[in-house]
This record gives structure tokens, sequence and C-alpha cells, in this order.
């Protein structure tokens, strides 16, 4: 797969001919599909166009993979060579190639071929201690997947995963009591087809989309009748589907998959209602969902990587509203990854040491990149949300919210970007699109009390992140603690700080401003029981309900309980009255922290806002350190 960036305005797009077993394929992507994209959205002629040149990467991954396991000096296992699969995809490319491609272009499939490979080359570790035919035997699932898709007689050997096969994008054959180390065997022959092992035989239905007797069928999300058609794999079975770790396969309750269903009908027709980020676009970005664990009774997670193509990792939503946010946030990400496998926008921008104002982590300028696309998307579909005449107060003014936080989040990012990065022409033509959809959104007026939250919100991030972060230098927190201890001169020179990643620490009170304004009386009840509901304390509470004199109070005691919390600075940063104490704190809160953490190692009687107070009038004084 190559490329040379867009072609000129007007040109033909595409692959030609198609990618194909047989036959690379040269990707172009027009000046009008680039521009589209980089103004975050991108129709599906645009997103097309990336599809393709993933299945070109999935085509060069299998075929590395293949020749790889080939090569191996381990034992085969019960298993043929690998290039009798690759032969097997051919045979079935032939008869159907829309069916091989729908199984390769499996997100699971990516995850499968990126981890394989890497455990390969690596050779040690814990996949090293598992047989390598049974991970990369997988490649013989895979044809056997294809080649039931195609319709075509064949028989295939295939490796045993946990109950049974696990055959992409298709679903799993139970077979229970199946020995272990032996193969099983894929088939169909004009009676039909059907998965055997020495235990017994599974026939597999004529429909594979559907459940029988020893077959679990993968199940499908749905959108409503009348809405455009997105209907992505519900994948609870394929070991591969985590693209983080291995998982067993597991076979979700018809009540729980009713429910996802259910939830994503509502979500779905959220993302068509609103065009600010083309739904055509999104529904080609989005091939699979797979489940999490609930994580938070308020808070969903959505994850996805560039070597899963189309896959979604997603807790529970519990609000159509939330998981249509989660769609569009996860299509931003694979439009963006697909583009960086065709052209070059960055030059290096690994190292992670960059302050992103969504993450409580370090992070590369690459990652950076990401943010700035994907939750310029989110903004986007806030204020598409925004623009509804039909939704209540409530939910406007948590769109209020959202839209407001997210467009100055990705107002701060990009500045970082254009601040550090070395971007190629492409990048910077990428970043001026990306600067003039938010320029609009900027535009946009936003109610004072949304704002207001949006910028307190910003703050106690950035001071979280600073308290656990960031390090000032020991040898100079103790000068300092020693000035403030005896009130004497501080040093000239204000400590300097050097990145150290510590734990990161949850949005616990962004969180619950979101359910204040989203659904005020499901913050109530949550307040009402602290303990059982958002992981929040009273004094959390009593903030994100705007009690800040509750609020200081259990702060200032929880503090000195525990100085080296770093969301209990931040808390009290943020409750504190304007003044010289909350502005240390919300510009140097790590100094702070550190100083009055020595002072309390000395003994040295003096409350946290006394000190921050000190030193926000030493460091005009000083200077402005690292």
């Amino acid at each position: 797969m190559s490329s040379d960036g867009p072609t000129p305005r007007g040109e033909e797009t595409g692959s030609d001919p198609a990618p194909s077993l047989t036959a690379w394929a040269r990707h172009r992507l027009a000046v009008d599909h680039f521009l589209e994209l980089a103004q975050g959205s991108g129709g599906d002629a645009a997103v097309a166009v990336l599809r393709a040149a993933q299945l070109s990467r999935r085509l060069l991954l299998l075929r590395a993979l293949v020749e790889a396991v080939d090569r191996h000096d381990a034992p085969p296992g019960p298993l043929p060579t690998a290039q009798q699969a690759w032969d097997l995809l051919a045979r079935a490319e032939r008869e159907d190639r829309d069916a091989v491609q729908s199984v390769l272009l499996h997100p699971c499939v990516g995850s499968w071929l990126g981890q394989t490979l890497r455990d390969l080359r690596a050779g040690s570790g814990a996949a090293a201690r598992r047989p390598v035919w049974g991970d990369s035997g997988q490649v013989h699932a895979v044809a056997a997947a294809a080649a039931l898709k195609a319709g075509i007689r064949f028989r295939a050997p295939v490796p045993l995963q946990d109950t049974g096969v696990l055959l992409p994008s298709l679903g799993c054959a139970v077979l229970p009591g199946a020995p272990s180390g032996v193969a099983a065997e894929v088939f169909r022959d004009r009676r039909g087809a059907g998965v055997r092992c020495p235990s017994g035989t599974v026939p597999l239905p004529d429909d594979l989309g559907q459940d029988a007797p020893g077959w679990w069928a993968l199940r499908r999300l749905r959108p409503a009748r009348g809405d455009l058609r997105c209907a992505p794999l519900l994948d609870s079975l394929d070991p591969w589907r985590h693209y983080l770790r291995r998982s067993p396969v597991v076979r979700m309750s018809d009540s729980e998959a009713a429910a996802w269903q259910d939830m994503y009908e509502a979500a779905w027709h959220l993302v068509v209602e609103q065009s600010r980020v083309d739904p055509a676009g999104i529904a080609g970005s989005l091939l699979a969902v797979t489940p999490l664990p609930d994580r938070s009774p308020s808070e969903l997670f959505s994850g996805s990587a560039p070597e899963a193509y189309g896959g979604v990792l997603m807790s529970k939503p519990h609000r159509p509203v939330d998981m249509a946010a989660a769609l569009v946030h996860e299509a931003q990400h694979t439009k963006l990854s697909a583009l960086l496998d065709l052209v070059t926008l960055l030059h290096g921008g690994l190292e992670e040491h960059h302050y992103a104002p969504w993450r409580a982590d370090p992070r590369p300028l690459r990652g950076i990149l990401h943010g700035v696309y994907a939750f310029l998307g989110v903004a986007s579909f806030w204020q598409a949300l925004r623009e509804r005449t039909d939704i209540s107060d409530a939910e406007r003014a948590e769109a209020d919210f959202e839209f407001a936080l997210r467009r100055s989040q990705v107002e701060e990012g990009l500045r970082t970007l254009w601040a550090e990065g070395s971007f190629a022409d492409l990048g910077e033509r990428f970043l001026r699109g990306v600067e003039r959809t938010l320029a609009a959104l900027l535009k946009e007026p936003v109610p004072a009390a949304a704002a207001l939250a949006a910028d307190e919100a910003r703050d106690d991030h950035r001071m979280v992140f600073r308290l656990s972060q960031l390090h000032p230098d020991t040898a100079a927190i103790r000068a300092w603690a020693d000035a403030a201890a005896h009130r004497t001169q501080p040093p000239r020179r204000y400590p300097t700080v050097r990145p150290l990643a510590g734990p990161t620490a949850q949005e616990v009170r962004t969180r619950l401003v979101r359910i204040r304004f989203g659904d005020p009386e499901r913050f109530a009840l949550l307040r009402g029981d602290p303990q059982g509901g958002a992981g929040a304390s009273a004094s959390d509470y009593a903030w994100a309900a705007g009690d800040r004199d509750a609020a200081l109070a259990g702060y200032r005691r929880r503090v000195a309980e525990n100085p080296a919390d770093p969301t209990l600075w931040a808390g009290l940063g943020l409750s504190l009255p304007e003044g010289p104490a909350r502005d240390a704190l919300l510009h140097r809160p790590e100094v702070v922290a550190a100083v009055y953490r020595e002072l309390v190692r000395q003994v040295a009687r003096q409350t946290p806002e006394s000190v921050a107070a000190w030193i926000a009038g030493a460091a005009a004084e000083a200077g402005p350190g690292g």
C-alpha cells in the first residue's frame, strides 16, 4: 500500500484495482475529501477511501504473518501451513470478494494480527508460553469464516479457543469436552456446513447470523426503521476483541443484548439527526462494539485502537446521549488513525510529556492531535444538540456545559500542537481545517453558568494533573519550607519541576457537574447517599451543588488529614475565594502541596491556605523557575 497524499480536486478517488489477495492497490485521497476530514467530518466517499486503505493494510499484515508462521522454528502443532489458509482465502475471494473483505476488516482480526505478529517477533513472555500454532493458527479460522461467508465447499483445520471454535465476524461453535492440543475442522459440503472435533460435531445453520444448537452467533446492533443504516456487530465472543489484552469467550445474555439494542437504537437516532459530523462517515467508521464491564454508575468509558479499524470498546451506557457522543468520539479516532496510515501529518511527536486537558497522564503530541480531532467532533455533536428546539431545560443545560468544555479543550490542545509540533505541509493544512471549524464553534454564545462550570472543570483538571504528574525539586522545596517556617526571605528562584508520572486521579467533580446539569433529580439522590454513587465525597457534592462554604470546610479538613491526595488540593483551590492563596493553587499547586508536606514533616504548624498565600506573595519576588 502506498500513498502520495491528496490528489487534485476533481480527480477519481479510491483504488483501482480494488485491494485483494492477488493484486495490491494504490490509494489516493482527493483534496475535497481531505478537507472534509480536516474540518472534523468526512462523508461516505472519503471514509470509503480510508476503509479500502485499511483493507490493504490488513492484507499486507496477513501476508507477513503467513510468511512468519511458516518460517518459524516452533513445532507446527496439529495445523497445516499458514499458506494453506491463504490459499483458501484466495479461493473464497474468487467466489465472493465482499464476503472475504468483511471478515478481514472485522476489528478483532486487526487486533489479532497486530498482537500475534508482535508476539512472533518478540519470542518471549506470556505469548511464548502458549503454543505458536494456538494464536497464529487463528489464520485458519479467518480463512474458514471467509469461506463460509462466500458459500464455497471446503475443509479447514482450525484451532480450538476456550469453549470451542471462534470464527471471526460470525460467532462461536461450542464444543464442550474437546481435548486440548488438537484441531477442530470447519467444513461445508453438499449436505451443509459444520464444525467437528473428536468430541462431536456442531451443524451450522444456513443463516450464520442466527443462534442454533451449539452455535453462538454474533449479534448486531440495528438502527431504527428509517434511520441511516449502521449495524455494527455486538462482539462479546472474540478473544481479541479487547485491544489491550486477550479475553475469554463470553456469551452475553439475551436480556443484556436487548438492553444494548434499545440503547443503540436511540443513540444512533441522535447521531443521524445531526449533520455537523456526517453520519454516513460515522457509519463507515463503526463496524463492531465490544461491551465492557461498568466502570462507574456515572461515567461511560469508550476506547478504540488504530489496528482495530471500526472497533469500539464501551462500558454499558446509561443514556442514549452518552452513547451517541461516544460513537462520534471513537469514529473521529478511527478516521484520523486511518488517515495517518495514508499521509504524514506530524513528524515525531511520540514523547509522552505534554499536558492534554482531557487526560490525567502526560501525552505525546500524536495523542494530543487525536484528542483535538475527537473532541472537535464531540463539541460539534453537542452544538447540534443545542440547536434543537425539542429538548428539555436539563438537556439544554447539559449540552451547554459539554459544548463549552469540549470546545475549550480543543482550543487549548490546538495551541499546544502549533507551539510544540513539527508538522508536514499536509499536517498544517489539516490543522487549519480544524481551526476553521473551531473558530465557528467559538463564536457560539454560551450561558454564563455553563461557561463558568467549563472554566472550573479545566482548572480542576489542570491542578490535579500538576499535583500528580509534576515533581518539584526536593532541595528547593526544603529551602522554601524553611523560609516559610521562619517567614524569612525565600530563595530567589522558584522551585523547578520535572515530569514524574504518578497515579492518575478521576475527574470526580466534573462528573458530578455533568449529572447536576443533565439530571438534577439523580444528583440530589446521589448527594443524599455519597457512599453509594459516583465515588465522591460530601465535599465534592457540596462543591458541585454550589455550596462553596461547605466544600471549603470539608477540603480544609481533608487536606490536613491527607496532604498527599491531589484531588483534595484541587478541591481546596476551587473552593477558596478569589485571592493570593487561590491563585497559587491554580497555577503552582504542586509547589504549594510539596512545601506544606515538608512543613508537616518538620512539625511546623501552618494551614494549607496560609502556605499558599505566603508562596503567592514570595513568588511575586522570585524567578519563574522550571
